[in-house]
């Protein structure tokens, strides 16, 4: 699953790694989703998964390009004061998710270092050019195990 913000340059790397992987042949049991800024919605397509992918901007100070990998143990993953639906974010999701039991058995976070998150639509090279190992990496978490997995 790729989330972010497509509006926002290098924070829709999410949505522009799944649009690639979209286009490829991939194992039956793997499903590819865009979920943009969807938030609470998110909660139905990530509950009861084996193994959820998540490919997303992650702002950690580091030299934009470089990727992450986080997994549960990494994540923040708690309540927080939500003042209306539009705050919901997909950490609130997959923590709904806990509350009702229903949280995916594996979580796969892979982070990539932003550079440019000003209002426009393409990436910035620096970004782009680190899709096709994203993608790589996205095929060894899916080679890993094979489970229901959701990107």
């Amino acid at each position: 699953m790729g989330i972010g913000n497509i509006l926002l340059k290098d924070e829709g790397i999410g949505v522009h790694v799944v649009n690639k992987l979209k286009e490829m042949s991939l194992p039956d049991n793997v499903e590819v989703l865009d979920g943009g800024t969807a938030g609470l919605d998110l909660v139905d397509f990530v509950a009861n998964r084996g193994k959820l992918i998540v490919i997303d901007a992650i702002n950690a100070g580091e030299k934009p390009g470089t990727i992450y990998r986080l997994t549960e143990e990494n994540l923040d993953i708690k309540a927080k004061a939500i003042m209306s639906f539009h705050d919901i974010d997909f950490m609130d999701a997959l923590h709904m998710t806990e509350i009702m039991h229903e949280k995916p058995k594996e979580i796969v976070v892979i982070g990539i270092q932003p550079k440019d998150m000003s209002d426009g639509l393409d990436l910035s090279p620096e970004i782009e050019e680190r899709i096709p190992r994203i993608i790589e990496i996205v095929m060894e978490e899916l080679n890993s195990e094979r489970s229901e997995i959701k990107i």
